[in-house]
């Protein structure tokens, strides 16, 4: 489709030696082989560059007569002037062989710095091709879109100045004033609305903390295996990482590893991957280690809205009472991945120095999002969204219990989770998730292996299987694929 440039042309300025309408023709032949006027683009009108740049229409006119004869441009009757599709240099290059490309000197590039040189890819696991079982997703399909539609339409007509103008780096302060009554109640946090900073997701976080606590070289204990994106980020920061084994009651370290130790990060709510809830005996044991070395923890609470079975268990946060945990959550798994909105509890003696650091980033996360999660959240849909939620993600996780168990039974074990978006499946001593995974995906199956959260620790064979955003009737039939491509395995 052809587009009209809708901006006033840049050109070079004019010199009076040179005739009006060759400067025209010469510039507008330069903005055209720069790619400033992009082939198929419609041209400024004439009276529009006439009035512009102060030359007769009769000069323009001319300009564009030379462009056309050239090849630059072309007319179409009733439409206006476009530039062509395919331009002279073009039809000339084409013609003639051309001559290779030299490979510039390396000493030519730009010297990166280490902590470029540091940084890594997070891996995504996910086929975006397949359902089930993805990881780490919520149903979208069950979210109440024209609700959320509904609020943020109302919200937008009733905007100020004020929201134009901005918020605090802390966030929107109604937003963060709902949220420290909701994490008190709902999470057992421990914290009043100043200490409660709006953040872009999660990954934003860890890179803000990283910020405000660590030097190269700084020791980081994480758990493994874990969650990729805390290991990049801290990996990035030029941290000495630690890798902490897991056990049936959650991050296991000794006492040994906390010596130096600056920074733990945890995952107590439902362990990722492995799902395990930390004990309520680990957490207290962990921060008598953390307090007796001067480690600050860092909570990640990433899914534990969920919870199936089992009595309540508050956050390692609502038991400190050292100002050790930073507690860290945010909206992509109980809203939709597309918010990118997270928030995090900090200390009090922290709070400045994180606040100045995230308004030299990033000033501050988008005001208008905060305030639509604000009203969701005021207005009682946030909390009936995640009731009916909880209620539907328990029934499929029971539902792949049920179809695991009559499908792969002795091949495949289900782990027995009390929260989140995701379980494991232990394997067949034999089977190595790699093939199982590798035969999964080829019937368009979606699970990930365990080992590829390892870093330091072996563990047993198996397989992250998510179950929150696959209906019942996909459930039955990806366990029939899925035991399909484990006994395939088997059978090897």
């Amino acid at each position: 489709m052809s587009r009209t440039t809708p901006y006033q042309l840049v050109l070079p300025p004019r010199t009076s030696s040179v005739p009006s309408s060759h400067w025209l023709r010469e510039a507008l032949r330069s903005g055209i082989l720069s790619g400033m006027l992009r082939p198929g683009q419609r041209m400024p009108a004439t009276r529009e560059l006439a009035r512009h740049y102060g030359l007769s229409r009769g000069t323009v006119l001319a300009a564009i007569d030379d462009l056309k004869a050239e090849g630059y441009v072309r007319g179409a009757p009733g439409s206006g002037t476009f530039v062509c599709d395919l331009l002279p240099e073009e039809l000339m290059r084409s013609r003639a062989p051309s001559a290779p490309r030299k490979k510039a000197p390396a000493g030519e590039f730009p010297r990166l710095s280490d902590y470029a040189m540091r940084v890594k890819p997070v891996p995504y696991f996910a086929n975006p091709t397949s359902l089930a079982f993805r990881t780490n997703l919520p149903a979208l399909d069950l979210f109440p879109t024209t609700l959320w539609a509904q609020v943020a339409s109302r919200r937008l007509r009733r905007v100020s100045t004020s929201d134009l103008l901005g918020c605090s780096t802390s966030g929107y302060q109604p937003l963060r004033q709902v949220l420290a009554g909701y994490l008190r109640a709902e999470r057992g946090v421990r914290c009043e609305t100043e200490q409660i900073v709006i953040v872009s997701g999660i990954q934003e976080a860890f890179d803000l903390v990283a910020r405000l606590l660590l030097n190269p070289g700084d020791r980081v204990l994480l758990e493994d295996p874990g969650f990729q994106g805390a290991y990049a980020a801290f990996e990035a920061a030029g941290a000495s990482l630690v890798s902490i084994p897991i056990d049936a009651e959650g991050a296991a370290p000794g006492r040994h590893d906390f010596r130096n130790a600056r920074l733990m990060y945890v995952t107590p709510g439902h362990q990722f991957p492995t799902g395990i809830t930390m004990a309520h005996r680990r957490r207290v044991e962990i921060l008598r280690h953390a307090r007796e070395s001067g480690t600050m923890i860092l909570e990640d609470d990433y899914d534990s809205e969920y919870r199936y079975s089992g009595h309540p268990i508050p956050a390692m946060q609502g038991i400190d009472r050292d100002n050790l945990v930073i507690f860290t959550g945010g909206f992509n798994k109980v809203l939709f991945p597309s918010l990118r909105m997270a928030y995090i509890v900090l200390p009090p003696p922290l709070l400045e120095n994180f606040v100045m650091i995230k308004a030299l980033l990033s000033r501050h996360h988008s005001v208008f999002d905060q305030t639509v999660v604000c009203d969701f959240i005021e207005q009682g849909h946030f909390g009936r969204h995640l009731r009916r939620m909880r209620k539907i993600y328990a029934e499929r996780l029971q539902a792949l219990s049920h179809h695991a168990s009559r499908h792969l039974s002795g091949v495949l074990r289900l782990s027995d989770i009390e929260a989140g978006l995701q379980t494991i499946g232990w394997l067949k001593t034999g089977i190595l998730a790699e093939d199982a995974a590798f035969a999964a995906a080829k019937r368009r199956i979606d699970v990930v292996p365990l080992s590829r959260y390892c870093h330091a620790s072996h563990l047993e064979e198996g397989i992250q299987i998510g179950f929150a955003a696959v209906d019942e009737a996909s459930i039955a039939k990806g366990i029939l694929g899925l035991a399909e491509a484990v006994h395939s395995v088997d059978r090897a």
